[in-house]
């Protein structure tokens, strides 16, 4: 009797095992084509449509971006998969015949806290060393299309507003070189200060300063100091039979910036920043240091916290799944989706607390993941109770 309890036991875990996983990584699947599309249509969309990549070039950019989106993804794929299995399971009468079987719901969860932990496993592997290398090779893949064919970024009749300061228009191109070309340069405060016509220019690229160089000939136009800029007095006549513009890809791209982005940061590089602060090398006063510090220990604290929100979002899925007992996809959807809002809009507001190192948001930043797994454990302790 005892043996054919454990042998149920094990076909049980095997079949929820399965369930979950398969439920999963399909709501994965559909979530990371959906983040996907997202940042397609707000970053490379445009240069598809505009002709400045190739449909190769756009698939290949679209590929890596999956790590990128991954660690989002997965919190949200284990919580669709488990509410919509459970959900199932217990509005079918499953979970009930379970429990009076003998089993309890700890027994019943276990299989998909495996799956949970797991999937945290990843998602940490991911956050700090997969999705920092995918964001780089995404900027470096993206500068290497200018790099390839210059031309191909600029397009006739297309303001080309990339470049940070200018915005540049022509109407026709031939080879290399563009006609009737306008030219505006942006000051600081985003106003014109510059405004410039020509016939022709010719487009370059110079390698040894990684720049994009645009030679204007035969320029002509009217330029006017920002302070001044709604002063029409003020405005002066240019003229230039030759002038030269050298638009750096790092100013595009970030690709060497020398402060990069936290976010794109790898964990070895996060803790050799971290170090280098800490021995404060650069000569930082001490409240600068400090919050330099807290910076970075709150980005690395944030990267592991959302590789820890696969489990989380476990938790609480499992008793509400079993709570629910709706058969329905689109309502246990909703569901995942209003406990996923819920546990990134949390998260967004301690990250506004990032510049108050007072506070300790690196140590705050975990309060989303303690407050839905200490919800999710003590419901599924009530509703085992039952």
């Amino acid at each position: 009797m005892k043996r054919a309890a454990n042998v149920f036991a094990i076909l049980l875990h095997r079949y929820i095992f399965r369930s979950v996983l398969m439920a999963t990584v399909m709501a994965v699947a559909m979530f990371v084509f959906v983040l996907v599309a997202g940042n397609a249509i707000k970053e490379v969309f445009s240069l598809l449509a505009s002709g400045r990549v190739g449909w190769g070039q756009f698939i290949y950019l679209m590929a890596i971006l999956i790590p990128r989106v991954i660690p989002y993804a997965l919190p949200l794929g284990i919580l669709t998969g488990v509410l919509l299995v459970l959900g199932r399971l217990s509005a079918q009468g499953e979970i009930l015949a379970m429990k009076a079987a003998g089993i309890s719901l700890w027994r019943i969860a276990a299989p998909i806290f495996l799956i949970a932990m797991g999937g945290t496993a990843f998602a940490v592997a991911i956050g700090f060393y997969y999705a920092p290398m995918a964001d780089t090779l995404y900027k470096r893949s993206l500068a290497n299309v200018v790099r390839e064919d210059p031309l191909r970024f600029f397009q006739p009749k297309t303001f080309v507003k990339e470049f940070p300061g200018y915005v540049f228009y022509f109407e026709s191109r031939e080879g290399s070189t563009v006609k009737n070309l306008r030219t505006w340069l942006i000051g600081d405060k985003g106003k014109m200060t510059r405004y410039l016509t020509s016939n022709s220019g010719v487009i370059s690229f110079d390698a040894e300063r990684d720049a994009i160089r645009l030679t204007v000939e035969q320029g002509s136009g009217e330029g006017r100091s920002e302070s001044d800029a709604e002063d029409a007095g003020g405005i002066q006549s240019l003229a230039a039979e030759q002038l030269s513009f050298s638009l750096s890809l790092d100013a595009l791209f970030g690709e060497r910036s020398k402060e990069r982005k936290l976010s794109y940061l790898n964990l070895n590089e996060l803790l050799g920043k971290r170090q280098h602060y800490i021995e404060n090398e650069e000569g930082l006063d001490e409240e600068t240091q400090t919050a330099r510090i807290n910076q970075v220990q709150t980005a690395i604290q944030k990267k592991a916290a959302m590789g820890v929100a696969v489990l989380s979002l476990c938790a609480i899925a499992i008793p509400l799944g079993i709570k629910a007992s709706r058969s329905e996809t689109y309502a246990n959807l909703a569901l995942a989706l209003g406990l996923a809002l819920t546990y990134f809009f949390l998260l967004v507001v301690v990250s506004w607390l990032e510049g108050k190192p007072s506070l300790r948001p690196d140590l705050l930043i975990w309060v989303p993941n303690l407050l839905y797994q200490g919800l999710g454990f003590y419901l599924l302790s009530r509703v085992n109770r039952n």
